[in-house]
């Protein structure tokens, strides 16, 4: 009798130890990969992002300080007390202050039978202070007042603007003219009246700061430079040197011959169809 034949030996499929580990690695590099495009996108990102909203902070700012300063004002108040620009220096940089009489309405309102309500004349000014977070860049804080009061120039209730800057510099012109030297500082009470213009340098901070191991920041070296100059609306006898609120001023057109140039037609001698809207005198004189 032939003995019983055994059964062929069986073969399980797998992979080895090695292979495991091989894919395990070439997983991990992939992750990896993938990880560090992803942060750097998202990295760009926030940056960019920052640096677009700083791009734009900076004018906003001016924006703010020049609708201020364009209705500053002056009448009858005791002592001619009603505008003051310091020159000031804060951690080795510009940091100069602000305070006048404006006729900007108040963000700063009180109650009054049931409604907000603003004040139409107000104390206002602009100062600044070291960063209590990022002792290498300044604070930019806005000063308002509902009421004009016995120290019209101080007190009130501030509001943030700005939490990095890195310097702010106000100059002062008596009158509009090239030659004149810019001043650093301007007193309404020993003037007796209001600077023809204002010189504003605002720089800012921007980018992402990175925190090192110390967990200390240092500025990113990214820094937005901003000017403008701000003439204000002088009247009385400081409106003689005054000669760019003289010279540019709303008009209303005047038409000069019969032939219809660009946008003519209509009677050349009757302008009571003449819209003034968007009309301005030429500066150039």
């Amino acid at each position: 009798m032939a003995p019983p034949l055994s059964s062929p030996p069986t073969h399980k499929s797998g992979f080895t130890l090695m292979e495991v580990l091989i894919a395990i690695t070439i997983m991990s590099m992939i992750m990896v990969a993938l990880y560090g495009i992803l942060y750097a996108s998202l990295d760009t990102r926030e940056r960019l992002e920052y640096e677009a909203r700083a791009s734009r902070l900076g004018p906003m700012i001016l924006d703010i300080i020049e609708q201020d300063l364009r209705q500053a004002w002056i009448s009858n108040i005791e002592g001619d007390l009603v505008f003051k620009g310091e020159d000031k220096m804060l951690a080795g940089e510009s940091a100069d202050s602000l305070a006048f009489l404006t006729c900007t309405d108040s963000t700063v309102t009180r109650r009054v039978e049931g409604y907000e309500v603003s004040s139409d004349l107000c104390e206002t000014g602009y100062r600044l202070k070291v960063n209590p977070q990022l002792q290498d860049v300044l604070e930019l804080w806005r000063r308002q007042d509902y009421h004009i009061d016995e120290n019209p120039l101080e007190g009130g209730s501030y509001e943030l603007l700005h939490d990095r800057v890195i310097a702010f510099q106000v100059q002062y012109l008596d009158q509009i003219d090239v030659t004149n030297a810019l001043l650093d500082e301007w007193d309404a009470s020993k003037r007796h009246s209001l600077p023809t213009a204002v010189s504003i340098e605002l720089s800012i901070e921007v980018g992402v700061r990175q925190t090192a191991d110390d967990s200390t920041t240092h500025r990113t070296g990214n820094v937005r430079n901003y000017r403008r100059v701000i003439p204000l609306q002088i009247t009385g006898a400081d409106r003689k040197n005054a000669v760019l609120a003289m010279r540019v001023h709303p008009a209303i057109p005047t038409f000069a011959g019969s032939a219809g140039g660009a946008g003519g037609g209509g009677d050349p001698g009757n302008n009571d169809d003449a819209t003034t809207s968007g009309v301005a005198g030429t500066a150039g004189g």
